[in-house]
């Protein structure tokens, strides 16, 4: 059975006898979409993100077809993939993320904020992975 009902922030709402009351920590965008971010344990659900996932897919694959010699320049890449070298080299340092960062990213564990579009405007990426953490707020 599926009830809709509109919430206003502080405001009871009665469902089936029941009051309800949502305590909202912050409203935060995500890529173009708001999301809510609900106070309390199991608030937030993990859920992988396709878009970002296959954001470090193809990092991981094309940073590897350079250091095998399968291609000789970001352009060799983007002929091949049917995109602009400028998208190659904002997805390459995704290559060089944390191991536990890509861990969390594969499982859903990202902070909400995080999607491929912010992951790939983070311009100085640091190489470190203790600052890479701190930055994308996996501490």
């Amino acid at each position: 059975m599926l009830i809709q009902t509109t919430v206003s922030p502080g405001r009871r709402v009665g469902i089936l006898g029941v009051n309800l009351k949502l305590r909202i920590s912050t409203i935060t965008r995500r890529g173009v979409e708001m999301r809510l971010v609900l106070e309390g344990a199991g608030a937030e659900t993990a859920k992988p993100d396709p878009a970002l996932i296959k954001a470090v897919a193809r990092a991981h694959k094309w940073f590897d077809d350079l250091l095998n010699g399968r291609a000789r320049s970001l352009g060799d890449i983007a002929k091949t993939e049917g995109v602009s070298d400028r998208y190659i080299s904002h997805l390459l340092p995704l290559a060089f993320l944390a191991p536990d960062i890509v861990e969390a990213i594969l499982a859903g564990g990202q902070p909400v904020e995080l999607t491929a579009e912010t992951l790939t405007k983070c311009i100085d990426l640091p190489l470190d992975w203790t600052e890479q953490k701190a930055m994308l707020s996996f501490d």
